[in-house]
């Protein structure tokens, strides 16, 4: 009896101890379609050997606007000019070539004419020509010495203002402010570093080259390119450049939320200054000196970031100094459905760049330049992927833009703009 009892308990406890041995099953990953979509991007995934991972990447928007004056659509709009635009806004292919020595090889490749945007030149609304070219490319390495700190050669975007620090796939309104807009540069060359001691603390310095091919292009100047060959920004010998330092402090972080603040200054090295007419190699930031300060508070569901900006010596010539500030909120109303509001408000003598938008100064009379520029956002953002949710988004937004010159109304009216987006 004694030994059947011994073998009882030792079948009894045996069981027990196997369930202690044996790992738990994972617990299932919650996926959905975009995801799905990114691993089938990824073409090769080995952490063993030097090569580590390449994956392909793109990135998408077609979007449509209707510029409304003010006046029936007669009071600023150009004679002959459509209200109407409809454009691939961005069509892109890419890649991401990471290796076991933390370094990663990255670059955009941006197709145009899909078509291209409607514009008014030449007395009548036009497609634009088509274009192939580089947005970005660009070497990014960790330097090991120093834990936190990465270096990124090449030809990629900067980050003054926190409208320009986002992924343009990440935005929240269809198109940037115009805060950041006057200082428009798409990408440029240069080199950064950025050091991230802690999860709550980034610091960047970024140097980039003025040579930015632009609509004011000479024929005879070292970055000249015909339109749909070539890069975008070849260097020459009397190459000037631009210096952004910046950095970003986040405290009171809990499960709901944080604090964030945000500093940048800039400061362009180029020589057309003090009523100096600009060069042709002035494509560079536009002002000679620039402080950017933000603040971000998010709090659950609620995030509201604001900008202030102060620019000084703008370089058309006028050498006047710009002031801006810009507010926006956003609410997520549900996991895929987005909130959006925005004020920008800009003043200084000739130099708010009213050109910054896409369509205004396109279809209408407006300058480019102006006094001062009060512009209102509505918007709402819907996400297919409440997990992903800039993979795939549909955009709707009104804004309602105001602008002074010389001590009466430029231009007033609105703008109703819609936008499908996906990035992968």
């Amino acid at each position: 009896m004694k030994a059947l009892s011994l073998a009882l308990a030792a079948a009894t406890a045996i069981p027990a101890i196997a369930a202690e041995l044996t790992p738990a099953p994972a617990t299932p990953v919650d996926t959905d379609w975009t995801d799905a979509v990114k691993r089938a991007l990824v073409v090769y995934d080995n952490p063993d050997t030097f090569v580590q991972k390449v994956s392909f990447a793109f990135r998408q928007q077609w979007q449509m606007a209707v510029v409304q004056p003010n006046g029936s659509n007669g009071l600023h709009l150009k004679d002959g000019a459509s209200p109407f635009n409809s454009e691939f806004r961005r069509s892109w292919l890419g890649v991401n070539v990471d290796m076991a020595t933390g370094t990663r090889f990255h670059t955009y490749m941006r197709f145009g004419g899909l078509p291209i945007r409607e514009t008014y030149s030449g007395g009548r609304t036009k497609r634009n020509f088509s274009y192939t070219d580089l947005y970005d490319i660009y070497l990014s390495q960790k330097i090991h010495a120093v834990d936190g700190l990465t270096m990124r050669v090449g030809k990629f975007a900067h980050k003054f203002t926190f409208d320009l620090r986002e992924s343009n796939a990440e935005i929240e309104c269809v198109e940037r402010a115009l805060i950041s807009n006057q200082f428009g540069l798409d990408t440029n060359w240069g080199v950064e570093f950025e050091y991230k001691p802690t999860k709550q603390d980034v610091l960047f310095v970024q140097l980039f080259a003025n040579d930015r091919a632009s609509s004011s292009k000479n024929p005879n100047h070292s970055d000249c390119y015909r339109d749909g060959r070539g890069l975008k920004g070849e260097f020459g010998w009397e190459d000037k450049c631009f210096i952004i330092l910046g950095g970003t402090h986040k405290f009171g972080v809990t499960e709901h939320g944080y604090h964030a603040l945000s500093a940048e200054y800039l400061h362009d090295f180029n020589n057309a200054y003090h009523g100096n007419k600009p060069g042709a190699n002035n494509y560079g930031a536009g002002f000679k000196d620039a402080f950017s300060l933000g603040y971000e508070y998010k709090q659950d569901k609620l995030t509201i970031s604001t900008n202030l900006v102060a620019a000084f010596e703008q370089q058309n010539g006028n050498g006047t100094n710009n002031i801006g500030l810009q507010i926006q909120p956003v609410y997520a109303l549900t996991p895929q459905v987005d909130l959006v509001l925005r004020y920008v408000g800009m003043t200084g003598d000739g130099a708010c760049k009213l050109g910054g938008d896409r369509y205004i100064c396109t279809q209408t009379t407006a300058p480019a330049w102006v006094d001062s520029i009060h512009t209102f956002y509505m918007g709402v953002d819907l996400y297919a992927s409440p997990k992903n949710k800039h993979a795939a988004k549909l955009m709707f937004g009104a804004e309602y833009t105001t602008a002074r010159k010389g001590g009466s109304d430029c231009y007033n009216g609105w703008e109703f703009i819609t936008a499908i987006r996906t990035n992968f």
